[in-house]
């Protein structure tokens, strides 16, 4: 039985390791020209580029991997049955169930160290590769003045200039309109100066002569002033076309371990409880001093009936509003125990997803009856379509709390599962797909 089990697994490496790099292939192939809209114009190293991918690439393979398994049982499988392996298995008393059992340890295996990965390694790397893609998106692309040309590449300037001579960097003719604040704008007019570029490229400095300044207010027109120069100093940062690299020590849920996130939700969830007993103490108080025996409007002989319920409805609005705000707060919390506990799920099952694979996988590889690399990628795309219209459909209730976080993540996992299951036992027993339906219709 050792020779067969390790023949099986023999059987899964090749069709596994061609559908990994082939998956993770696309999955790069697709993220490329997201990449270079980010980084056009912005003069990276490749090295810097490749980073970049190479970052992204954890996710990728978070992906792959359980892709690949199917494809790989699929292709299996059906060349086993195909190539009538199976039934030479079978008449030597050996059935699926038994056949399957090593294919299963190595799923399991690999389930455990998908989930190593999401736990231990996915986070820091996704936050690696938000950091540097925020680094890049700060860079601004390498600036040339041209005579006569708007330079709009600086958030929040435009800038103008007649005559730029290059080897002196003089300027004539400057016009620069600030527009960082929408309703205060700036607009400086000057005959002529002096541009250098300071820290490293990373800012730009004009030094103007003979000019103007006038700031406007959009709100107030009247607020409108103008202020004649001979020498003004002009800094304007950001200009830098260099990357510069940063830290963060913020996480988003994505850039988490399993336990940080874990710690997010019990905070949340504890949270939670005194928002219920300021409302449950509002309530008491409100209806203790409505129903007691010295009900002030009503022994107060200053106010009239309608006064004093003018008074009672007034009270009533602010115990309203104050129920209204708790219960706000108890609804972010509760927002962001669902959002943690959403992640926290997916680490485990998106890697457990291999083990459902493998039990949809090796019934519909014998029952497809080829090895056929179209058949396999046929029902590999149906599956994943079904898979992933599942998470990202559960994803999207979940987060609208529409759904549980179990099962909007574990949904997919045990609906194929059950289906493999339901699959294996109609392979196993050679009875038709729709014998168990017909049996129930009878009666």
């Amino acid at each position: 039985m050792k020779i067969l089990s390790r023949y099986i697994l023999k059987e899964h490496i090749a069709p596994f390791l061609f559908a990994f790099f082939t998956i993770t292939f696309l999955l790069i192939i697709d993220y490329v020209p997201k990449i270079i809209d980010h980084v056009l114009d912005k003069d990276l190293a490749l090295w810097v580029v490749l980073e970049l991918i190479g970052l992204n690439l954890a996710w990728m393979l978070a992906l792959s991997v359980p892709m690949s398994v199917l494809v790989a049982t699929l292709m299996a499988f059906g060349r086993l049955t195909s190539d009538f392996e199976v039934t030479a298995m079978k008449s030597s008393g050996v059935n699926l169930l038994r056949i399957l059992i090593p294919v299963l340890a190595a799923a399991s295996v690999v389930t455990y160290l998908m989930i190593e990965f999401n736990d231990r390694v996915l986070p820091d790397l996704n936050k690696q590769a938000r950091v540097l893609w925020g680094d890049i998106s700060v860079m601004r692309p390498t600036l040339i003045f041209k005579s006569g040309i708007f330079i709009t590449d600086i958030p929040g300037y435009l800038v103008l200039i007649d005559e730029v001579d290059h080897t002196t960097s003089e300027v004539h003719g400057v016009r620069i309109t600030d527009t960082r604040d929408k309703t205060k704008p700036r607009i400086i007019v000057a005959e002529h100066g002096l541009l250098k570029m300071t820290d490293n490229g990373r800012n730009m400095q004009f030094t103007l002569f003979n000019g103007e300044l006038h700031s406007l207010d959009t709100r107030e027109s009247d607020n409108y002033r103008r202020v004649d120069f001979k020498q003004q100093v002009i800094n304007i940062s950001g200009t830098g076309s260099e990357l510069v690299r940063t830290d963060s020590e913020y996480r988003t849920d994505r850039e988490m371990p399993i336990a940080q996130m874990e710690d997010q939700v019990s905070r949340a969830e504890i949270a939670i409880g005194p928002f219920h007993d300021k409302i449950s103490r509002q309530l008491n108080t409100k209806f203790s001093y409505l129903f007691s025996d010295t009900f002030s409007y009503a022994l107060s002989d200053a106010l009239t009936d309608s006064a004093a319920m003018s008074l009672l409805r007034s009270d009533a609005d602010v115990l309203v509003k104050h129920i209204e705000r708790n219960m706000k707060q108890i609804a972010a919390q509760r927002r962001i125990v669902a959002k943690y506990s959403i992640e926290i799920y997916k680490k485990y099952a998106i890697p457990a997803a291999s083990l459902a694979f493998v039990l949809i996988g090796a019934p519909l590889g014998v029952m497809s009856r080829r090895g056929g690399m179209a058949i396999a990628i046929t029902i590999s795309i149906v599956m994943f379509v079904i898979y992933w219209a599942f998470l990202i459909g559960g994803e999207d209730l979940a987060d609208r709390g529409m759904v549980p976080p179990f099962w909007a993540m574990w949904s997919a996992n045990i609906l194929l599962g059950s289906i493999g299951l339901y699959l294996l036992y109609v392979v196993v027993t050679e009875k038709p797909i729709f014998a168990w339906f017909r049996k129930v219709r009878r009666h």
